[in-house]
């Protein structure tokens, strides 16, 4: 099964021409051009880089690019696209290394306590610039007490202390609350 990865965001309409400003989240901006992107609809976007020197950055320091999206004429349509999210495939992607992983690859595996038992699994990952976020969907007899069957977790060695995607397993420790 293919894995949607978000590479970007549409942030802004720019000039009367149609182009848009984009926020890439990657590391060279060129792939906007080279890989098939889609929205949330898997709607295709053609895109072209304007100006590949012509690269801001966001607080986050992630690239912001200004592009042409083909089939976007004028301001009011590329207005219409302001906060539309970008995909690719995950296949696009290299080949990870050993203890190395996309947060995209997490989404899936299965979740067992120090025990070894399974308890539920990953059901989403949440960024939030500073921090990652782990959503888990428990089993209903293996709810951590003081949590809910679906919950969300910091994604740090403490809570995850092995993770190994290819076997499609990650080990949750939960937090003790006060």
């Amino acid at each position: 099964m293919s894995k949607k990865i978000l590479i970007a965001k549409i942030i802004s309409a720019r000039g009367i021409k149609g182009e848009v400003k984009i926020v890439y989240f990657g590391d060279d901006v060129k792939n906007l051009e080279k890989y098939q992107i889609f929205d949330a609809k898997n709607q295709q976007f053609i895109i072209k880089i304007l100006n590949k020197s012509a690269i801001g950055f966001n607080a986050s320091g992630d690239k912001i690019v200004v592009v042409k999206i083909n089939g976007i004429e004028d301001r009011n349509q590329a207005e219409l696209l302001r906060g539309v999210e970008l995909f690719t495939e995950r296949e696009n992607f290299a080949k990870t290394k050993k203890n190395e992983f996309y947060i995209t690859d997490l989404i899936g595996l299965k979740v067992f306590n120090l025990q070894k038992q399974e308890i539920g699994k990953i059901i989403n990952v949440f960024n939030r610039g500073i921090s990652t976020a782990i959503e888990i969907e428990f089993f209903d007899n293996f709810i951590p007490v003081g949590f809910q069957k679906i919950d969300n977790f910091p994604f740090k060695n403490d809570f995850f202390p092995d993770v190994d995607v290819e076997s499609g397993n990650v080990v949750f420790e939960a937090p003790e609350l006060v």
